[in-house]
């Protein structure tokens, strides 16, 4: 800091000053030795946020710096440290790294190092200050999360869906054409129906892309350590509950699969039932009576509540939203059930807990 003595008050200690401001700064300052490899001054922020003990002088050596530093990271740090080694004093360095805080988690923080004493040609010390910029850089990715679902979702509507509509629409333009063959006319049938199942395959995509069973740092899925050993639908109506198990056995035929049509009775199943974290709930939000709601109410207070999917006719974007209130709820999709979802939250499933065998 540049002070004018005949303007600054003689009455103002300057090194008080400069004391306070260093250590009241939200964020991270530092001194760091270049030669000895260690921080030989360091503020309290950084002391509180780490972990270290406040004021002890106790020198954070290289080992200490990269077992705060995240390892993916490791590299930058090391060829920051290098490329300091050249600098100037008009001269800085700025990278962006994760550190480990004294809990355990790793924040972001964007860190410039500029020549704080340079002795002929060697830089002795180097000054840094680190800026916690967590919320930035979550909101960055999240943004690109987001750009690329998007994309995902452009894709699924202007080509899989469209060029499936467009195959549909010259085939009925075709089947009145009355120079086709009656074999022809059953082969463009047959096409229109694979075409129908496309176009029915990539809505179930748009649905479960825009529902929120998307691992996307809001909501955890559910699936890892889980290999759900029963299925259970709770549904009033008697119909759904048959073909939604018709379609359960059909992909998993040794699934055990139960039903009901009231919610007090499955509750009172749930209660007694034993290894309850192996069962997937199928869970209706609107009931005569006592509803989905009054459920995941009732449920959510269970010491061993098992992973619920709200499977529901409802598109209100507010039932979504009082979905994610409960945190037994992994997923919110509209009817129907499809062969497409079974199967693909399965295989995902299967997938995921071969990766957590393997670590």
């Amino acid at each position: 800091m540049y002070t004018d003595n005949n303007l600054f008050p003689k009455r103002v200690n300057q090194h008080a000053l400069l004391e306070t401001v260093f250590h009241r700064l939200p964020d991270m300052v530092f001194v760091y030795d270049v030669k000895e490899r260690k921080f030989i001054v360091r503020n309290k922020v950084l002391n509180e946020l780490l972990g270290f003990v406040e004021l002890s002088g106790e020198a954070i050596d290289c080992i200490s710096l990269r077992s705060i530093t995240h390892p993916e990271d490791w590299g930058k740090v090391q060829t920051a440290l290098k490329d300091c080694l050249s600098m100037d004093f008009d001269q800085m360095k700025e990278l962006e790294t994760r550190c480990k805080t004294k809990h355990g988690n790793y924040l972001f923080f964007q860190t410039r190092l500029f020549v704080f004493e340079k002795v002929e040609n060697e830089v002795i010390y180097l000054l840094g200050i680190s800026q916690d910029i967590t919320e930035r850089k979550y909101t960055e990715l999240q943004t690109e999360k987001y750009k690329a679902r998007l994309q995902e979702l452009s894709f699924i509507t202007s080509h899989e869906m469209r060029h499936e509509y467009a195959k549909i629409q010259s085939i009925v333009n075709l089947l009145d054409n009355r120079f086709i063959t009656d074999q022809e006319r059953l082969d463009l049938i047959s096409e229109a129906k694979k075409s129908i199942q496309l176009i029915n395959s990539a809505i179930f995509k748009l649905n479960h892309k825009l529902s929120f069973n998307q691992n996307d740092g809001f909501f955890d899925n559910g699936k890892e350590g889980n290999g759900y050993k029963r299925i259970i639908f709770i549904d009033d109506d008697v119909l759904t509950n048959v073909l939604n198990k018709k379609i359960v056995q059909a992909i998993l035929p040794d699934m055990q699969v139960e039903v009901f049509l009231d919610i007090d009775e499955a509750l009172s199943y749930l209660r007694q039932a034993d290894n309850l974290h192996e069962a997937l709930v199928f869970l209706d939000i609107n009931f005569p009576g006592r509803g989905g709601w009054d459920f995941l109410s009732d449920y959510s207070a269970f010491s061993t509540a098992s992973n619920v999917i709200v499977l529901s006719s409802s598109i209100d974007n507010r039932d979504r939203e009082k979905a994610r209130g409960y945190k037994v709820v992994i997923d919110y999709i509209t009817k129907p059930l499809s062969f497409d979802f079974i199967k693909t939250f399965f295989e995902e499933l299967k997938s995921v807990i071969a990766v957590g065998a393997d670590r």
